[in-house]
């Protein structure tokens, strides 16, 4: 019995670390098919808005309400969630 219940926690440990390490090197930029919403890393900036900015010119801007930066644990680094303002305007043909 204790077997099954050690076996069930280690796997249950192995999905949990795996979705770390997912949420970690999954970035992308903004486009029709992600709702135009991007994922970046930073390894100088907390706020990297300059770089955001640039990756949502063709999309009129960016929404500032819309950004979530986190820093990771034991790395100078940063990765931002954001999201481009206006996309609403923007039809695809």
């Amino acid at each position: 019995m204790d077997n099954i219940v050690f076996k069930k926690i280690s796997i249950l440990f192995l999905v949990i670390s795996f979705q770390a390490v997912a949420d970690v090197t999954d970035f992308y930029e903004p486009n029709a098919s992600n709702n135009y919403q991007g994922r970046l890393l930073s390894l100088t900036e907390s706020y990297p808005i300059d770089e955001m900015k640039k990756l949502c010119k063709p999309f009129t801007g960016i929404d500032t309400a819309q950004i979530r930066c986190r820093k990771q644990d034991k790395k100078n680094s940063y990765i931002c969630e954001y999201k481009c303002s206006l996309h609403w305007m923007k039809r695809e043909k």
